[in-house]
């Protein structure tokens, strides 16, 4: 490949994952002769080639940015994208959208801003129904509304919790963001290990009766990177280890309305519920508003509401009034379940090119985690491959991976690997982008 076709390449990739924002000055030409030893003509021969594909303009004097229309709306034909999991959603949900927005607007447009710290009560009256769905049951003064995931994980992980306790149990991998906050906070924890085929019971035991373990966080299906489920006895089993050992799980179902097994049951439902915080996030079925949901036992409720209260004064915890108002239309109206069928039926494509594809692999020193009905696998590699230069190797192809030590919590019992994403790619770039990781993985 020309040089100035991969700087142009590199350059479009970091756009894409959003490093370049449209305030942000691309690296200047002396500085991309410098990285890749090349001439000034070559470097401004890349530039040329994204002005000409209109991803960024150049100001004289000045340097060169991002077109900001790109940063809306980052879909370049040209890359494959297996390393984001946010789903693509495409045109087709919407007019839905629009529609629930108008009728938010209609409903909320002249309420006050400082509504409850704890969401609207006309959405949290219809969360236990939604709820009941996953055979998770729960009191509307149990249920808790929020921005997402990791601002709820972060709040559970800095109050006090009555079992007295103070480290946070992780599985190893687990998901990149908790973990680089718990790093950055300097707080106490420890891991287990988790493969496809799930825990070692025995293992969690041991940690519950003799580490001082506050919660235990976990993915019980659709686990990020693995994209691995729970049998139903390890469910249950993690349910009974927390009660005997007095340990608190926290539940991460971020996926869960996509799930094609309909006699799978949250660690929740096998509880006593005292010791169980549910998790869920709407993020990935509506990507268009941040919000999602917590279910507190009721002998946490007090303290999560005084942290909750707290953080009010340096971050915000409750999403918007529209998002709110937005997502109790889409509940009310019956379109959550329209956008989830969809979701499904795309999904099951996607699912199907990706496990086509995966018949090619004839490497026998590589092994692929279990794609079930999750959007990530994860490709364990062999010790002697160099996991960096076979990401880079792809992002020259035009396929862009996530490299597995971001999801692990040291280098003790890191399996190297790749994760794979499948969120962000229909059935025509899976198939085309597994042919290229799937040579290259026949190659190690």
């Amino acid at each position: 490949m020309d040089i100035y076709k991969q700087i142009a390449l590199d350059i479009k990739s970091d756009i894409y994952n959003k490093k370049y924002t449209s305030s942000k000055k691309l690296p200047s030409i002396r500085s991309l002769c410098s990285e890749y030893s090349c001439s000034k003509s070559t470097a401004i021969k890349a530039y040329e080639s994204l002005i000409n594909e209109h991803l960024i303009y150049s100001i004289p004097q000045s340097g060169y940015y991002v077109v900001e229309e790109h940063l809306n709306n980052l879909s370049y034909p040209n890359i494959i994208d297996f390393s984001n999991g946010n789903l693509n959603m495409g045109r087709i949900l919407t007019p839905d959208l629009k529609h629930c927005l108008d009728r938010a607007v209609d409903i909320y447009g002249n309420q006050p801003v400082d509504f409850h710290l704890m969401g609207i009560d006309s959405l949290k009256s219809l969360l236990p129904n939604y709820l009941s769905n996953f055979q998770v049951f729960a009191p509307k003064e149990n249920i808790f509304i929020n921005l997402g995931i990791q601002q709820i994980l972060s709040l559970l992980t800095n109050m006090p919790f009555p079992n007295g306790k103070t480290k946070v149990l992780l599985e190893n991998p687990t998901y990149k963001y908790f973990l680089d906050f718990l790093k950055y906070s300097k707080i106490d924890f420890i891991s287990i290990d988790r493969t496809p085929s799930g825990i070692d019971l025995n293992e969690l035991e041991n940690l519950f009766k003799n580490e001082d373990i506050k919660f235990f966080y976990t993915t019980p299906r659709n686990h990020n990177p693995l994209g691995t489920k729970y049998s139903k006895s390890q469910r249950k089993g993690i349910a009974e280890l927390a009660i005997k050992y007095d340990v608190y799980i926290v539940e991460d179902d971020y996926f869960g309305d996509i799930e094609f097994d309909s006699k799978f049951d949250p660690i929740y439902a096998y509880g006593d519920h005292s010791h169980f915080i549910y998790l869920k996030s709407f993020t990935k079925i509506i990507p268009w508003i941040k919000i999602g949901l917590a279910v507190i036992p009721a002998e946490l409720i007090d303290e999560f509401n005084k942290q909750a209260s707290y953080s009010y004064y340096y971050s915000y915890f409750v999403p918007s009034l529209i998002s709110q108002a937005t997502l109790e239309i889409y509940l009310k109206s019956n379109i959550l379940s329209k956008h989830v069928k969809l979701i499904k039926k795309q999904q099951k494509s996607r699912l199907k090119a990706f496990s086509d594809e995966l018949k090619n692999l004839t490497n026998p020193k590589v092994k692929v985690s279990s794609l079930d009905t999750s959007l990530y696998s994860y490709i364990y590699l062999p010790d002697g491959v160099s996991e960096s230069s076979l990401v880079y190797s792809l992002k020259t192809k035009g396929v862009l991976v996530s490299p597995g030590y971001n999801y692990f919590s040291s280098n003790l019992n890191y399996k190297k690997g790749l994760r794979v994403s499948i969120a962000r790619t229909d059935e025509k770039q899976i198939r085309e982008g597994m042919k290229i990781l799937i040579d290259e993985l026949n190659k190690v």
